[in-house]
């Protein structure tokens, strides 16, 4: 028997894309949120190990250098210190927001394949399949 398949379904791309996007999404997202977190953290101790200079003239300090402030980093500095601060909050936050962003793109990417097979098979006739009944 053979069949064309002229159309896809709308509501049935979404359906797939949204039961498999965050399947297909948590694979990467895991060691991504791992870097993630492993990189803020990293971060936030490099930031705060730097400490400022003291400039002292005859045993009288004159002045204090602080490289952060200089730099402009400070406001860095205090967003990944709070952020490190999480702990294992931060990786969990992370390993969520990847995978959403992750399904979302799987979503669209599976309406927009749809839509363009159906624009294709409009003009082209679409897909033939031949199917074969086997007796079980």
């Amino acid at each position: 028997m053979n069949y064309t398949i002229r159309r896809v379904s709308l509501r049935s791309a979404l359906r797939v894309g949204l039961a498999l996007g965050w399947v297909v999404a948590l694979v990467p997202a895991v060691p991504s949120a791992l870097l993630a977190t492993a990189a803020l953290e990293a971060l936030a101790g490099l930031l705060a190990s730097v400490q400022p200079y003291e400039v002292s003239f005859l045993g009288q300090q004159v002045a204090s250098i602080d490289p952060i402030d200089i730099a402009g980093l400070r406001p860095l500095a205090e967003w990944s210190a709070g952020l490190a601060d999480l702990g294992g909050a931060l990786f969990w936050l992370l390993l969520a927001l990847i995978t959403l962003g992750g399904a979302l793109l799987v979503l669209v990417g599976t309406v927009l394949a749809c839509l363009l097979y159906n624009l294709l098979a409009a003009v082209s006739g679409g897909l033939q399949v031949q199917l074969e009944q086997v007796a079980s």
